[in-house]
């Protein structure tokens, strides 16, 4: 198959084709780059979502409007019975998946299977990517060495459910500078770190993956069993991330019994 660009320019019928799509022939570029053989995007972000239709298409966008474009959108719908389904099926350049409900957890897994990249953002259908997020954290972990050692996280800014800031969430800096052993110490009396902020590589999935047995904290627990094999965590000191704290997300519902099930898992 021969390539479907010809030196990085378009052809006057794929110019024609943007024009009739309504789109910038800079759009029609990226698009028909990422059809090309061989193609590798560097970063896959995994959206789960269960009955997200208020906030679904504001999250896909900000992974959209990305400084770095080489990006894999993995929406994946965890048997969601609103109008999450007729919106995201209707969303072009993600990969769409559609599972019966099982959970945060089992959405992951299923999204981190399919993924092609090495780097895996996991993204609450909820949160907002701030544009240049992908771009910082890739330019951390490029002078971090055995980058895929760790699980990287973010600072982020909160808002409310109609997108208005709160506040802002900066994570303990001096942190990064203590031994492992005391930031294990210092994750099983409190989690910290924001799964939307997360980026992992994906050769660490292939050691463990997102419990499906546990109904709530699956980012807590996670953290804690990779820390246990002996990976590590590291702040990078930057906001890339709107968290959205408003009344219907699953923080608001969940069983706090399920952190102390989880530290004993590891104590």
């Amino acid at each position: 198959m021969g390539l479907i660009l010809s030196e990085g320019a378009l052809s006057e019928n794929q110019k024609k084709a943007a024009q009739l799509m309504g789109i910038s022939e800079a759009e029609m570029y990226e698009r028909l780059l990422k059809l090309q053989p061989g193609y590798i995007y560097t970063v896959s972000v995994i959206i789960p979502v269960y009955n997200g239709e208020k906030y679904i298409e504001e999250c896909i966008n900000s992974v959209k409007n990305q400084t770095e474009k080489n990006i894999e959108i993995i929406v994946v719908n965890d048997g969601s019975t609103d109008k999450t389904h007729s919106i995201c099926k209707g969303i072009n350049d993600i990969t769409y998946l559609v599972k019966p409900n099982g959970g945060t957890a089992s959405a992951l897994n299923s999204g981190i299977r399919q993924a092609k990249c090495k780097w895996i953002h996991w993204l609450s259908a909820d949160d907002v990517l701030y544009p240049t997020a992908i771009e910082t954290m890739l330019k951390d972990i490029s002078i971090t060495p055995n980058n895929h050692n760790y699980i990287y996280y973010t600072n982020y800014d909160v808002i409310d459910s109609n997108g208005v800031f709160i506040r802002e969430f900066l994570e303990p800096l001096n942190r990064n500078f203590k031994s492992k052993e005391e930031r294990f110490r210092e994750l099983l009396g409190n989690f910290y770190g924001n799964g939307s902020s997360s980026m992992i590589h994906k050769s660490v999935f292939d050691k463990i993956q997102f419990d499906e047995t546990i109904p709530y904290f699956e980012d807590y627990d996670f953290w804690l069993h990779a820390m246990s094999i002996g990976m590590d965590l590291k702040l990078i000191p930057v906001k890339t991330l709107k968290y959205r704290n408003h009344s219907e997300q699953m923080t608001k519902k969940v069983d706090l019994k399920y952190q102390q099930i989880i530290r004993d898992r590891y104590v």
